[in-house]
């Protein structure tokens, strides 16, 4: 009941808090026009026959998969449902809905910000091996000739379902198992096999082995050759430091950040206390995809401006998207110009590049 209220009502409702009924594009037409069909929410009916038919075909395919004995009394299963607490749904304002590719590459290459503490608590959240041993998991194989298996049945609702969301005509039983057994699965076979590699590794993550046991793997399907290997320690770079801490040496490699903890501060007094800490000027600031800030533009008047801002602000206004209400840092790319290379050095031996720097402005 609840799996129906999130893919049929609460996803539908963040969709249109994010493209309401009257949104348009930057260059004035209306975002719900064309291919878009603007959809509309469902609420739950246990009297209409796409909602009960849900409700029975997951449940009973769920039952099937713990292997907990099916039920197909309707008395029952709505006296169950009757006993469903529904939370209200509140849309989340800030929330960004990719509309085109690639605004979805981007939102992608955001979601890597603070992997490493979303993977703490993903670990944390895990139950602990030993309260699994006795849990027993049947995998479902799909038929589409067992009519007691509910797959055909969760099938045609799922999609009539979608199909009332977006008032398009929807699909008979019959035609739907038509259409499914046309359907010829596949899989790609290199990219499983990879997806299976990064899982063994994840294994030896939840099991907190030590860094020996871990492998590089190289695989080619075509030949055939599947090689592992000890991984090499990342490769680290060195910067001599200036300003107050002249004479030190920071080391990093890809992994390693630095944090910055100001708050909400101004771009400008991050700048300053950026060259007074390290000893070198930054020539341009980024912010995912997005540069803030570039020392050549430093005297245009919109620059001047934007310095004065929060450096927080900035990030959320130049990008063209809210920061989550539960983001307390934004991750940011500084380079600065190199005072050691001479006219001959290439563009790239000119710059230093900093590790990504965490600026917490909470």
């Amino acid at each position: 009941r609840l799996k129906y209220e999130v893919l049929y009502h609460n996803d539908i409702i963040q969709l249109l808090t994010v493209y309401p009924a009257d949104k348009k594009d930057e260059k004035g037409v209306p975002f719900w026009s064309g291919t878009k069909r603007r959809p509309e929410p469902l609420k739950f009916d246990s009297k209409r026959n796409q909602d009960f038919d849900f409700i029975v075909a997951a449940a009973n395919m769920y039952a099937s998969v713990f292997g907990i004995p099916k039920c197909t009394d309707e008395k029952a299963i709505l006296e169950a449902l009757g006993k469903v607490v529904v939370p209200k749904f509140v849309p989340d304002k800030s929330l960004k809905i990719a509309a085109n590719d690639e605004e979805a590459k981007n939102q992608e290459e955001e979601k890597m910000e603070g992997v490493e503490e979303k993977i703490q608590k993903l670990t944390a959240s895990l139950p602990d091996a030993s309260t699994l041993k006795e849990l027993k998991i049947n995998a479902a194989k799909f038929e589409k000739d067992d009519p007691t298996n509910f797959h055909i049945d969760f099938i045609t609702a799922c999609s009539n379902l979608r199909a009332m969301n977006y008032r398009i005509k929807m699909e008979s039983k019959h035609q739907t198992k038509f259409i499914a057994g046309k359907i010829i699965p596949a899989i790609a076979t290199t990219t499983a096999m990879v997806t299976g590699m990064v899982c063994l590794e994840w294994y030896k993550i939840l099991q907190k082995l030590p860094i020996e046991k871990y492998r590089n793997s190289y695989c080619n399907l075509a030949l055939p050759l599947f090689t592992e290997s000890e991984p090499y320690p990342p490769e680290k770079k060195t910067i001599k430091l200036a300003g107050e801490k002249k004479g030190e040496t920071l080391s990093f490699s890809s992994w390693e950040t630095i944090d910055v903890k100001m708050g909400s501060t101004s771009m400008k007094d991050f700048l300053k206390y950026w060259y007074k800490t390290y000893g070198y000027k930054v020539s341009s600031l980024g912010y995912g995809v997005t540069n803030l800030y570039m020392a050549a533009q430093k005297s245009l008047k919109h620059v001047r401006a934007m310095l004065k801002k929060p450096l927080a602000e900035v990030a959320a206004e130049r990008s063209g998207t809210e920061l989550p209400t539960t983001a307390d840092y934004i991750k940011l790319t500084v380079v600065c110009d190199n005072p050691d290379a001479d006219e001959n050095a290439s563009d790239a031996e000119q710059k230093l590049e900093f590790p990504p720097v965490r600026f917490f402005f909470k």
